[in-house]
């Protein structure tokens, strides 16, 4: 029954993410339109991320069914495991599309964008912060569903100093130049 009423919550909290999601693309772009828009060039770069991308999350998924076969387990849900390779690929297109100056689309609003990441990072900053203090990130041998939260966390963190070097190279770039 538990199994069930979690599903239930995960399902709804999916549901609830998609149509914000919808809803923050439109405010986030500068024609609101949901569909961020890409030139030629961007499109051949980004479809090169994307391949790349999901190479390193065949990898890691065969890296996870290898530790399984082996029998080995480790202290983390395996749906948190699985997100991990999700989140793991996320990361390697967003870093390859950022160095490529492929991250942005021709009609996105950086400021608006940068306040949405924000904004998901302290939403997920919340649960992380709740169950580190009262100790149940880590409980029983085994991660609490905020270790999700946390990766998210850190996803952000890595996008956002990546974004920061970006801008700090294109401007030592610009000076020497």
């Amino acid at each position: 029954m538990l199994a069930i009423t979690r599903m239930g919550s995960v399902a709804i909290g999916i549901l609830v993410g998609l149509v914000l999601a919808v809803i923050l693309l439109k405010a986030a772009n500068q024609n609101h339109k949901m569909k961020t828009e890409y030139d030629e060039r961007q499109k051949i770069i980004r479809g090169k991320a994307y391949q790349i991308a999901w190479y390193v999350m065949v990898i890691y998924e065969v890296l996870m069914m290898v530790l399984h076969i082996g029998e080995i387990s480790l202290p983390v849900s395996e749906y948190v495991l699985h997100f991990g390779g999700v989140l793991v690929s996320a990361i390697v297109l967003a870093v390859y599309c950022i160095w490529k100056d492929v991250y942005w689309g021709l009609n996105s609003n950086r400021r608006r964008y940068s306040i949405i990441f924000l904004a998901t990072g302290l939403l997920n900053a919340i649960p992380v912060y709740f169950s580190a203090k009262e100790g149940t990130l880590f409980a029983n041998g085994e991660t609490g569903p905020q270790l999700v939260n946390l990766m998210v966390l850190i996803m952000l963190v890595v996008l956002g100093i990546t974004l920061i070097a970006k801008d700090a190279a294109d401007r030592n770039a610009g000076r020497e130049g």
